[in-house]
């Protein structure tokens, strides 16, 4: 589902969402570190140049949030720019049928933006915009929390939380939706150690992965949209149908005590 995140995929897409919506559209740009910030303020520059409005987040997040936010504020679409310079590409309500918005690109999809992307091969005559688009506030963040920790502390009632979690995850979001759910987060004699890479996708644990698997299989049941590769994990039903292991590593917190 990624494809190279440069002014010619952004283009391409802005083709795509302009057809589908029928006319102007709304795409979310998020990016997993500040290094891709500057092709992030490009995208929304040719987005608005090129039929839509672009709403930036508001700082490098993990990709979930960003999923998150389509159909949040109603949204036709989201790129999220990785730290090696890719983009992980989300559709929104007027793209695809709703019950998927916020889900990432199918292949047919992924191959209509491809046939757009052909038509920009030269990047220099790109048409980009001084400004206009705007910035997705730091509410966002808060009602991802909020949604996660809602869902997780439906899904851990009877539970019993351990007595640690150790966290790694530099957005300092997973520790937010432990704490939001009354798990404490510790730095030594942890009882479960989680890791999150920046992007948010991927969850490491100091759990067997059979285990891990096996405790999260109820929870991972509600969403159709569940990753199958190695390490990949899905919980979250607000909205997120991608590899959320913020949502993951709290829920696996949560039930792991059952």
């Amino acid at each position: 589902m990624t494809r190279c995140a440069d002014p010619s995929l952004f283009a391409g897409i802005a083709s795509v969402l302009s057809a589908s919506a029928g006319g102007r559209f709304r795409l979310i740009i998020g990016y997993e570190s500040e290094d891709g910030a500057a092709l992030a303020r490009e995208g929304a520059s040719i987005v608005e140049g090129n039929g839509g409005h672009a709403l930036l987040m508001p700082r490098a997040l993990p990709a979930p949030v960003t999923a998150f936010s389509v159909r949040m504020v109603m949204a036709d679409g989201a790129v999220y720019v990785t730290a090696d310079g890719e983009a992980l590409i989300y559709l929104g309500g007027r793209a695809v049928d709703r019950s998927r918005e916020g889900a990432p690109a199918s292949e047919t999809d992924l191959a209509r933006i491809d046939e757009a992307v052909a038509a920009f091969a030269d990047v220099a005559a790109i048409t980009r915009a001084d400004g206009g688009w705007e910035w997705v506030g730091d509410g966002m963040i808060d009602a991802y929390v909020d949604r996660a920790a809602s869902r997780i502390a439906s899904l851990a009632q009877g539970s019993s939380a351990p007595a640690g979690v150790h966290v790694d995850e530099a957005s300092g979001l997973l520790a937010s939706v432990l704490e939001r759910v009354g798990i404490p987060v510790v730095e030594a004699e942890a009882g479960l150690s989680l890791r999150v890479p920046t992007d948010g996708r991927t969850l490491v644990t100091s759990l067997p992965a059979e285990q891990v698997r096996a405790v999260l299989a109820d929870a991972a049941s509600t969403n159709p949209a569940i990753p199958s590769g190695t390490g990949m994990y899905c919980v979250d039903p607000a909205f997120v149908m991608d590899a959320d292991a913020i949502s993951a590593g709290a829920a696996l917190a949560a039930l792991t005590a059952r």
